[in-house]
C-alpha cells in the first residue's frame, strides 16, 4: 500500500508541475537549497511531468542526452540547463541577496 500512496503523490506532483507557475516555484525552492543535485532532481521532475520527448523536441536536445544531463553525477552545461528550463516554460532570473 505504501507504494500505491507514493505513486499517487508523484502523480499529483507531476500534474502540478505541468503549470509553469508551480514549476517555477518548485525550481526556485530547489535552487535556494544551493545543492546542484537537488536542483537537477527538481528539474528532472519538471521534465518528466511535461514529457521527456516533448521537452526534448522543444529544447532541440536528444532524449538520451536529457536523461544523462539530469543524472546527479553528470556535469551539465549552463546552456543545456537554460534550454531545458526554456522548454519547460520557465525562465531563470536573478534578484539581490537579502543579507541584513
Amino acid at each position: 500500500m505504501a507504494t500505491s500512496k507514493a505513486l499517487n503523490i508523484k502523480k499529483s506532483l507531476y500534474e502540478d508541475l505541468k503549470h509553469p507557475a508551480y514549476a517555477s516555484a518548485y525550481l526556485n525552492e530547489a535552487m535556494e537549497d544551493g545543492d546542484e543535485v537537488v536542483l537537477k532532481t527538481a528539474l528532472a521532475d519538471v521534465v518528466r511531468a511535461r514529457g521527456v520527448a516533448a521537452v526534448a523536441r522543444k529544447a532541440g536536445i536528444n532524449r538520451v542526452t536529457i536523461y544523462k544531463t539530469l543524472k546527479p553525477e553528470t556535469e551539465t552545461s549552463f546552456t543545456t540547463m537554460l534550454a531545458l528550463l526554456d522548454a519547460c516554460d520557465v525562465r531563470l532570473s536573478m534578484q539581490p541577496a537579502n543579507k541584513n
